[in-house]
């Protein structure tokens, strides 16, 4: 099964608790090559002693930005690249099934779904998303690509091959506790919200609703339990933060300016004082 075709593309930044399990898932059916955001664990180390190949690069913070994606393409000497992390694992099946749609000669990029696991939880379909993971280099153009985005397809549908959901997926384990969250939802809202319109309120309140329902309920979220129900909550107060910080953007309000702001308030209530110890005089 293992096939100069293809290059294992795994991005690591201080993994060394999970680097070994998401290299030794690759290793036997292609090169691997982590490419490393300069950790400053055994991350490096690791992946040389499992004999996966390391590329230093720098990101703005995710992996799927014109710079990186180029950097990227240009090391790998494989026509086709797959695109994996750190808390992830691909089955047998699934990776099987990937082999015969790239070894059929009539596909460009092979499409797999992406299915959670939350406090160790299996959460189903909710949150499923349909990611191009494996293609052909010249496949997609990264160009002006946006976080949470995965670039333009460069070929006919015809070309794009989309794996089954129900029976092949790639196993996403989310490791965060809710305190390790914060600051990963901080950064990507951070980036996010510069290209993302504020929504009204009305609006987000119907969206998370929305998306509760779906994912929750009806994409098998509830059959999680608790860790079903806390993932919802994770993805709302997300959705709510990037709206936040959207607005905060679109108005122009950094701390100084809502600082301003308070002062003409706290200006009127001084002025409202020192009239009257004026009218006492």
């Amino acid at each position: 099964m293992r096939s100069n075709l293809i290059t294992f593309v795994l991005f690591m930044f201080n993994e060394e608790k999970r680097i070994e399990r998401a290299v030794r898932n690759f290793l036997p059916y292609g090169q691997v090559l982590v490419v490393d955001n300069y950790s400053s664990d055994r991350t490096v180390e690791i992946a040389k002693a499992l004999g996966a190949d390391v590329l230093q690069h720098k990101n703005p913070g995710w992996v799927e930005d014109e710079n990186t994606t180029s950097v990227v393409k240009e090391y790998v000497k494989t026509p086709w690249i797959y695109w994996g992390f750190s808390d992830e694992i691909v089955d047998a099946p699934t990776m099987e099934a990937m082999f015969e749609a790239i070894e059929s000669g009539t596909c460009s990029i092979v499409n797999i779904a992406r299915k959670n696991y939350y406090y160790g939880k299996f959460t189903h379909d909710a949150y499923q998303n349909i990611q191009s993971r494996a293609f052909i280099k010249e496949a997609i153009d990264f160009r002006e690509n946006k976080i949470h985005h995965f670039g333009k397809h460069t070929v006919p549908a015809s070309e794009v091959t989309t794996l089954n959901p129900k029976k092949y997926y790639i196993h996403h384990f989310i490791s965060n506790t809710a305190k390790s969250y914060l600051s990963s939802i901080d950064r990507y809202t951070d980036i996010e919200s510069r290209h993302t319109k504020p929504q009204h309120p009305l609006k987000m309140i119907l969206s998370i609703t929305k998306s509760f329902i779906l994912h929750y309920f009806i994409r098998g979220g509830i059959r999680a339990g608790r860790a079903g129900f806390y993932l919802e909550i994770q993805m709302a107060f997300y959705h709510a933060l990037l709206t936040m910080k959207a607005f905060e953007i679109s108005s122009n309000l950094n701390s100084d300016a809502i600082e301003n702001i308070n002062n003409k308030s706290r200006d009127k209530i001084l002025f409202g004082i020192e009239k009257k110890m004026e009218y006492k005089k």
